[in-house]
């Protein structure tokens, strides 16, 4: 790995860390959103305070980065296994943000538009398979989470190179470890735990 692959990572975990929501609460209300509704500086937290306006840019924002940062690798050329670096770096890094403590957002926004970017017909598939979830399993948020589980094993029958796997299956590791809250609630409610 080069110099530049490694700036190109940093910078990508720099961008990431730019969390769209947090700063237009600030802005806007002079509040920080995480000691509001989730906690999270997400989109559906945002859209409690801001409305729908704020719901449609804290998405937009939240997305565009994560696609400008692997533009930004691809423009300065680095290797492909780097490019999926940052993919992973970008995503982590709004998840885990420098700038406010490592107390940031869930990655989702993020995570469609870098692989919008990295890889149009992969974000295409993991759209497939939400749709598809949402027929059997209740709620959007889950169907998406158990789409980004299974896209790694997707792009590995589809004999993607190794790099472009494991790049998945790290961004869907650290994505479900952000949502794990909710997913021990949604477990909870499926599986009630019996009194003794």
């Amino acid at each position: 790995m080069t110099g530049k692959d490694i700036i190109c990572i940093i910078m990508a975990y720099l961008l990431g860390g730019m969390c769209t929501g947090y700063y237009l609460v600030r802005l806007k209300l002079k509040q920080d959103i995480r000691d509001h509704g989730s906690g999270g500086v997400g989109a559906r937290n945002v859209g409690r305070l801001l409305g729908k306006p704020g719901f449609v840019l804290t998405m937009l924002g939240d997305a565009l980065k994560g696609g400008i940062a692997i533009l930004l690798a691809r423009k300065f050329d680095i290797a492909a296994p780097a490019v999926s670096l940052v993919l992973v770096a970008v995503i982590a890094g709004h998840i885990w943000p420098l700038p406010l403590q490592f107390r940031g957002g869930r990655g989702i926004a993020t995570a469609i538009g870098s692989y919008l970017i990295y890889d149009f017909n992969l974000a295409l598939i993991l759209l497939g398979l939400t749709v598809v979830l949402m027929a059997f399993r209740r709620g959007f948020i889950l169907s998406g989470l158990a789409a980004f589980l299974l896209l790694p094993l997707v792009a590995y029958a589809l004999k993607l190179p190794g790099h472009e796997v494991a790049a998945l299956a790290g961004a869907s590791a650290i994505i479900l470890f952000a949502h794990r809250e909710r997913l021990r609630k949604v477990f909870a409610e499926i599986y009630p735990q019996k009194e003794a």
